[in-house]
This record gives structure tokens, sequence and C-alpha cells, in this order.
């Protein structure tokens, strides 16, 4: 029988948690990964007071989850089912996916462990508004935003034109085999239509020129920084556009300020693991928030020689109260 030190809460291709899981082998510790894909093939029992699991895999392995042993969990679950599928779902896949996403949340029982991150501070930080307004009130600079879907309401509030258009939540929409994603879009707002807004808020702030996008990577008390380049300069709009071959991740030292920032931002938020988007924007390079993904993509930062995986296999492999830096 199996008891796990760290408990990995993921789905079948995250490879974000792949970089992690071997990572923890190279440190020993013990460590079981449940992909919310395969849940149903496993068979799970949950004691809500002695905060105890119990799981039998397909492969035969047995392991039992408990609150008193379990020094940390990581949770690279989005709080929201944002792929929706482009088929009618069955009363049993209805079923399947609600029971499963509340056993999820559930898992907050295990209340004794360190969560990378709390269900609770991942729903809340997913929050673009939210974020937006504790990022202001830390003291960064922040985009002139407006939400809705009030045309007339966006319009009066002069953000610019062309303005940055995005969804107010990640979208992931099934239109048969085709998998529909959204991107930041600049948008001129002079040519829209009251019909173009009226179906669903969007998230709408000025456009920023001249700039250079960042991506920084909180893991506890450690940052880890790129800029991104396409031929040695800043992208204009969204650079997850670009192909892939032709974007640089360039790692970077942030100024003690922007640290700090970025430092009290995932704190605030009760993030251990932050991905934070800026911008170095204009002649002065000030530093713009964009937003923070509790719940972000690093994967291919590895790949730039950024020790992500090694930092977040630390934080949780680590007894409480020892020094994870």
């Amino acid at each position: 029988m199996m008891t796990p030190q760290v408990l990995l809460l993921s789905g079948l291709y995250d490879f974000s948690t792949d970089f992690v899981a071997a990572a923890l082998k190279e440190r020993g510790a013990t460590f079981l990964r449940l992909n919310r894909e395969q849940l149903a093939t496993c068979r799970v029992t949950l004691d809500p007071v002695a905060a105890v699991i119990e799981v039998r895999s397909p492969s035969g392995l047995e392991a039992t989850i408990d609150a008193s042993s379990l020094r940390a969990v990581l949770f690279r679950q989005p709080i929201f089912l944002r792929n929706t599928p482009g088929y009618a779902l069955s009363v049993a896949e209805q079923l399947e996916r609600s029971q499963w996403s509340a056993f999820l949340r559930g898992l907050c029982v295990l209340d004794g462990s360190r969560w990378m991150n709390h269900p609770a501070k991942t729903y809340l930080a997913e929050c673009k508004p939210y974020q937006l307004r504790v990022a202001a009130k830390l003291g960064f600079i922040v985009p002139r935003t407006r939400i809705g879907n009030d045309l007339a309401g966006i319009r009066s509030a002069q953000l610019g034109d062309p303005l940055i258009v995005k969804s107010l939540d990640t979208v992931l929409i099934h239109e048969g085999s085709d998998c529909l994603f959204t991107y930041s879009t600049a948008s001129d707002i002079a040519s829209w239509h009251d019909e173009d807004l009226s179906s669903a808020p969007a998230l709408c702030q000025e456009f920023i020129r001249d700039k250079t996008d960042l991506r920084v990577t909180v893991v506890g008390s450690n940052i880890f920084a790129v800029r991104i380049e396409e031929g040695g300069r800043g992208i204009e709009g969204d650079w997850r556009v670009r192909p892939r071959d032709q974007v640089q991740f360039v790692p970077i030292d942030l100024s003690e300020e922007c640290a700090r920032l970025c430092l009290r931002l995932a704190e605030t938020l009760g993030l251990p693991f932050a991905a934070i988007d800026l911008l170095e924007a204009g002649d002065e390079r000030k530093i713009v928030f964009v937003e923070v993904n509790p719940t972000g993509e690093w994967g291919w930062l590895v790949r730039c020689g950024l020790p992500i995986d090694m930092a977040i296999a630390d934080w949780l492999a680590k007894p409480e109260g020892a020094s994870c830096d």
C-alpha cells in the first residue's frame, strides 16, 4: 500500500506536470498523480472527516492519501470546466463531469497540506477584474480597462482606437473536430456595431504600443523571468499567434521593484505558484501588468534553461517550515 507525500492533481496531457513528476522521482519523493480524464477508471473512497482517501488504479496500484502525512498538493486544475464540447453531452456524461468536478473541490479536506495552489485561491485569482484591482492597489501600472456588453459604455470610456479585446475567461470551445481558442486582438472600435458586443461581456483595454512582453513565473520565493522577442525586438499584439520557432524567450533579471511587486501579488492572492504577464512599454520601459494565471503553463520555459520544475518539486517535497528558496 502506497502512502504518498505529494499528490499531483492534473490532466493526462499536462506536460508541465510531467516535468514535476520527473523532478520528484529524482528527489526520491513518494507521489501519486491523478489525472481528471482517468478518475472514472479508478476506484476512490474519501472519508471527509478523517481526510483519508483510498485509491485503486486499473494497474493494481493501491494508495492511501492521509492528510496527517501528506506534505503538499499540486493542483493543476482550472476551476471552471472550460473545455466546452462540440456536441450535446449525454445525461451520463453530464453527471460524470459535474460529480468529479465536485469531488476534486472536495479534496480541500486535505487541509493540513500545503497547496500549489489551493482551489479557493485559484478560483478568486482566475477572476480578471479582481486580479486587475489587486495589482493596481499593490502599485502596478494597469491598462485602462472596461468590461461589459454595452458598446456605448465602452466608447464613452475613451480607451483609444484601436483597443485590445479579450475574453473575460479562457475560451475553449469545440466545433466538430476543431478546438477554438481566443487570443487578445487589436480591434478598431469605430467599426463595431451593438450586436458585435451585446451577446456576451468582453474585456476591453487600451492598446499599448512599443511594448515587449515579459513572462514572470513565481514559485514560492523564487522568480523566473523571460523577455519575449522576435528578431531581438518586442512583438506587437499577442505573441502566441506567432510561429513558435520565430519567438525567442530570453531569461532576464527583473528590477528589484518589479520583483518585489510580483512576489507581493502572488502572496496577496495566496498563490505559491503564479504565471504573471507583464509589458515593458514606451521609451521609459515602464512595467505594465497584464494578467496572472494561477494554473499557467511553463513547460516551454524549462527548455530555455529555467529550472521551474526543480523549484516546484523542491517546494512540494520539503517538509512544512523548511526553506524552499
